[in-house]
C-alpha cells in the first residue's frame, strides 16, 4: 500500500513559530531576499536556513513494513520517529527511503524531519529549501516484493524481460490483461512501441504470496553508434532539446504534478522532443510526465565532482556519497522509457586532468554496471577545460574547509571559478569563445574524458563538430548545452553528421537564480536580480521570440515570425547576457509610443523577406541565419512580413495588428473546473476587448482568492524586489501569473484589480 504523506505537516524556521503546511513545501521562497545573502546572484539573493517539519500518524499493525519515501529534501536532513533517529541524507536532489519499521509504535507516532540549508553558498542556482517534493508512506508485508524491473529484449517481435523476486507477473494494456507468466522473458503480441511521438505505456503487476507491486513501462529499443546515431525502435532520432532547472517559477522549488505536466506539455507543443534535467536527477513526477506525454530525457546527476564550484557545495562529500547518489538516479529512472541517456556531470573541469579522466571512467563504468541499456555522457565545457589546463578559472582553496557559515558583513564575494568563471568569460568573449574550443588545445582538453563516455557532451563547443567528424568519425557526440543564436550553425551539423545526435539549448524554460545572466536588463527596473532571463519560455509559460526562432531553424515553422523590441524602453541601453540574442515581443500594440523608433526582427526560412506597414513597404532583406532586422517608426495599424521565393512570389506571410484603445484586465484560468486540492494556473493580462496583449502596461495588480489558496503570484521580470508569496505584483510585458489550489468544494473566485481596471474569474470545484 502506498499512502500520500503530504498532508497534515507542521513547519517552523529555526527559532520561529509553528505553521501548518502541505507538501511539497519550499521554505526558501518565503525567506527575505537581501543584497548580502551568501548565495548572491546564484540563489537570486535568497538566504538559506534551518527548518523543522513534523507530522503525526497512526500505526495499527506492527507486523507490517513501514518505509517513508522522500522524493527530495534540500538538504542535509535527518529523519526521526518518536525521537529515534532513523536516517540522514545529504544530497538535496536524490530520492531516498527511510525504513521506520523498528521505530514506530502502536497508536500515534510523530515523524520529525530537520533540514539544514544554512551553509551558503552551496549551489549555482536557486535550490529551494525543505521538503520540496512528495513524501509517500509505503506499508507492506515484511516479505514484500523488492525488485521489479522491465527491459525491452526486442521490438520485432516485441519481447520484454521482467526481473523480479515475485512469483507471477501480468502485463496490462489499459485495463486489459494481454500477457502473463513468471519473471523472465515474456512476448507481447501486437505490441505498440513507445517513442516521444507515440508514447504508449503498459502496466506490469507482480504478485507473490504476500504482496503485489505495479510498475508502468514502455516497450522501446534504444541503440547508438557513429554510423546510425541515436535510434529508437530502429529509427534515427535527432534531439531537439532544451535544458531545465528544477524550480517552478512563482512556486519556487515546490514540485506539483500539475506544474510539471504543464511545463512538459508546453515544451512539446513548442517543438522540443527532449529535455536535459540540469544539473540534478529528475523526480518521479518529471519522469512519469515525460513517459506519458512523450519527451526524451537526459538525466543528469552532478554539477561538480571533487573540486568546489561554490564553498559549501556537493564536492565536500562527493568522495563519500557519489556511488549512493548515482545509484539513486539510475534506480529512479530504470523503468522509464523516456530516459535515454545518463549524464554523470556538468562542466566538471576536473575532466581536463588525468585524475579527473580516471574518475570520469569510474563513474561511467559504475552507471553501466547498474544499467547497460542506456548511454553515458557528461556535459564537457571544452573552453573551461582549456582554461583549467592553463591554471585559470580553477577553484583555489583558502585554507582548510570549515563547515560553518561564512562571514558576510560586506556581502560575501567568492572569486569566480568553474562554471561561474566560464559564464563571466562568455559574456566578455562573445563569438571568440566559439573559436577557442576548436584546435589542438580543445582536443587535448577533452580527449581524456571522451574515451570513457558513450556519447561526448559538448557545452558551448560546436566549433568542434567539423573537426571531430574528420579526426574522430567514431566519436558520438551531442550539443549538451548551447545558445539559441548558434542553432542555425549547430542544426545544420546535427542534420549532416549521424554521430551528432542533437542539440540542447540553454535554457528551455527560465528559472530562479543565476540572476540576469542572460536577460536584456533595463536598469530602470528597481530591485535585486531574481531570474536568469535565459529561457526560450518565460516563467509564466509564455513562449518568447527566441522560441519561434528555434522552431524556424528546426523546420517546424513555415510562416515568418515578427518580433518587436519593447518600445517602452526606447532610448534605454540594456546590459545583455550572452544567452539571449533578442528581447523581441510579438506585438504591434504600443499606444502612446507613436513615432518612436522601432526595431523589428523577422525569422523565416525563405531566401528573402519583405516587411510592410499599413501596405507600404518598409524594406526587403535576405536571410542571414534565418533572421532579418528592420528599423522604422512606430505607427498603429498592420505590420506584415512576407516570405519571398527566388522569383519574388509570396510563399507565406504573418501579421501583427494594433489592438484597441480600451484596456481590460483579463483573468483566464487554464482550467475552468478542478478537483479539490488541484493546482490551477491563472494568467492575468492587460489586453484590449479582443484579447490583444498590451505589453507596455507594467502596473501593480492586487489579487483576492476565495474558495482556494493562492500558492504563488508574480511575473517574468528578472529584476525586482517583489516576492511571489504575496497577493500583489507588478506585471511585466503586460502579463503576470497566479497559481491557486482549489478548495474542498463550491468555486474558487479570483478577483484582480489595478487602478480603475478590474477582472474576475471562477473555477468550479468538482468532487
Amino acid at each position: 500500500m502506498e499512502l500520500n504523506f503530504n498532508q497534515g505537516w507542521r513547519f517552523r524556521r529555526e527559532g520561529g513559530a509553528w505553521e501548518n503546511v502541505t507538501l511539497p513545501h519550499d521554505a526558501m521562497i518565503a525567506e527575505p531576499r537581501c543584497a548580502d545573502a551568501p548565495g548572491g546572484v546564484n540563489s537570486g539573493y535568497f538566504p538559506g536556513g534551518k527548518y523543522e517539519y513534523e507530522k503525526r500518524f497512526s500505526v495499527t499493525d506492527l507486523n507490517k513494513s513501514y518505509v517513508l519515501h522522500f522524493e527530495g529534501v534540500y538538504q542535509h536532513c535527518t529523519i526521526s520517529v518518536g525521537g529515534v533517529i532513523c536516517a540522514s541524507h545529504r544530497y538535496g536532489y536524490t530520492a531516498f527511503d527511510v525504513d521506520i519499521s523498528d521505530a514506530v509504535r502502536a497508536g500515534e507516532n510523530l515523524v520529525t524531519v530537520t533540514v539544514d540549508n544554512s551553509l551558503q553558498p552551496n549551489c549555482r542556482w536557486y535550490s529551494g529549501s525543505g521538503i520540496y517534493r512528495d513524501v509517500t508512506l509505503l506499508i507492506r508485508d515484511r516479505n514484500y516484493i523488492k525488485t521489479l524491473q522491465i527491459d525491452t529484449v526486442s521490438v520485432s517481435p516485441a519481447v520484454i524481460k521482467v526481473t523480479s523476486d515475485a512469483d507471477v507477473v501480468e502485463i496490462y494494456d489499459g485495463d486489459s490483461l494481454i500477457a502473463s507468466g513468471t519473471p523472465g522473458e515474456i512476448p507481447i503480441p501486437g505490441a505498440r512501441l513507445w517513442s516521444a511521438e507515440h508514447p504508449h505505456l503498459y502496466r506490469c503487476r507482480a504478485k507473490s504470496a504476500d504482496d503485489e507491486a505495479w510498475v508502468t513501462f514502455g516497450i522501446r529499443a534504444l541503440a547508438w553508434s557513429a554510423k546510425t546515431g541515436l535510434t529508437v525502435n530502429g529509427e534515427t532520432v535527432k534531439l531537439r532539446g532544451g535544458c531545465l532547472h528544477h524550480d517552478h517559477g512563482v512556486l519556487g522549488a515546490g514540485e506539483y504534478r500539475e506544474s510539471e505536466e504543464r511545463r512538459i506539455r508546453i515544451l512539446k507543443e513548442q517543438g522540443f522532443n527532449a529535455v536535459r534535467i540540469a544539473h540534478n536527477p529528475a523526480s518521479q513526477i518529471t519522469l512519469e510526465t515525460c513517459d506519458r506525454l512523450g519527451m526524451y530525457v537526459m538525466n543528469e546527476c552532478f554539477d561538480g565532482w571533487y573540486v568546489p564550484k561554490t564553498y559549501h557545495d556537493y564536492s565536500r562529500h562527493f568522495s563519500e556519497d557519489w556511488k549512493d547518489d548515482l545509484a539513486a538516479m539510475v534506480e529512479s529512472a530504470r523503468n522509464h522509457p523516456s530516459v535515454i541517456m545518463y549524464s554523470i556531470g556538468n562542466e566538471v573541469s576536473e575532466t581536463a586532468t588525468e585524475k579527473g579522466a580516471e574518475v570520469c571512467g569510474e563513474l561511467a563504468d559504475f552507471v553501466r554496471s547498474l544499467d547497460p541499456t542506456r548511454p553515458v555522457t557528461a556535459g564537457i565545457n571544452v573552453l573551461l577545460n582549456v582554461y583549467a589546463k592553463m591554471g585559470l578559472g580553477v577553484y583555489k582553496e583558502k585554507g582548510e574547509y570549515r563547515p560553518e557559515p561564512l562571514q558576510t558583513k560586506a556581502g560575501y564575494r567568492e572569486k569566480k571559478s568553474g562554471s561561474a568563471f566560464f559564464n563571466a568569460m562568455a559574456n566578455k568573449l562573445g563569438r571568440l569563445m566559439f573559436l577557442m574550443s576548436a584546435g589542438k588545445k580543445g582536443e587535448n582538453a577533452v580527449k581524456g574524458a571522451a574515451k570513457h563516455l558513450d556519447i561526448v557532451g559538448y557545452n558551448y563547443a560546436s566549433s568542434r563538430y567539423d573537426a571531430d567528424a574528420k579526426a574522430h568519425p567514431e566519436r558520438i557526440s551531442v550539443g549538451s548545452e548551447t545558445m539559441a543564436a548558434d542553432l542555425p550553425y549547430n542544426w545544420e551539423r546535427v542534420k549532416q553528421y549521424p554521430q551528432l545526435v542533437g542539440d540542447f539549448v540553454w535554457s528551455a524554460w527560465d528559472y530562479l537564480g543565476e540572476a540576469c545572466i542572460g536577460d536584456w536588463t533595463y536598469h530602470s527596473y528597481p530591485g535585486l536580480p531574481l531570474l536568469a532571463g535565459q529561457g526560450m519560455i518565460d516563467i509564466t509559460g509564455k513562449p518568447l521570440a527566441a522560441m519561434a526562432f528555434m522552431q524556424t531553424v528546426w523546420g517546424l515553422r513555415n510562416e515568418p515570425f515578427i518580433a518587436v523590441s519593447p518600445l517602452n524602453h526606447t532610448g534605454e541601453t540594456p546590459s545583455k547576457g550572452a544567452w539571449q540574442f533578442t528581447n523581441g515581443i510579438d506585438s504591434w500594440t504600443w499606444q502612446g509610443y507613436e513615432g518612436k523608433k522601432a526595431t523589428v526582427e523577422v525569422y523565416f526560412v525563405s531566401p528573402r523577406v519583405r516587411l510592410t506597414l499599413n501596405g507600404r513597404t518598409v524594406g526587403e532583406r535576405e536571410a542571414k541565419n534565418n533572421r532579418a532586422v528592420f528599423h522604422l517608426r512606430y505607427a498603429p495599424g498592420t505590420l506584415r512580413a512576407e516570405a519571398l521565393g527566388e522569383d519574388g512570389s509570396v510563399l507565406s506571410a504573418a501579421e501583427l495588428k494594433t489592438g484597441g484603445d480600451e484596456t481590460i484586465l483579463s483573468v483566464k484560468p487554464e482550467k475552468t473546473t478542478a478537483k479539490p486540492g488541484e493546482i490551477v494556473y491563472v494568467p492575468i493580462e492587460f489586453t484590449d476587448k479582443d484579447g490583444a496583449l498590451k505589453p507596455y502596461l507594467e502596473e501593480t495588480v492586487a489579487l483576492s482568492v476565495t474558495g482556494g489558496e493562492l500558492l504563488g503570484f508574480g511575473s517574468a521580470l528578472c529584476k525586482t524586489d517583489e516576492v511571489f508569496n504575496q497577493p500583489r505584483h507588478r506585471t511585466y510585458r503586460g502579463r503576470a501569473l497566479a497559481v491557486v489550489r482549489a478548495g474542498e468544494g463550491g468555486s474558487v473566485i479570483i478577483k484582480a484589480g489595478s487602478g480603475a481596471v478590474f477582472g474576475k474569474a471562477e473555477i468550479e470545484v468538482q468532487r
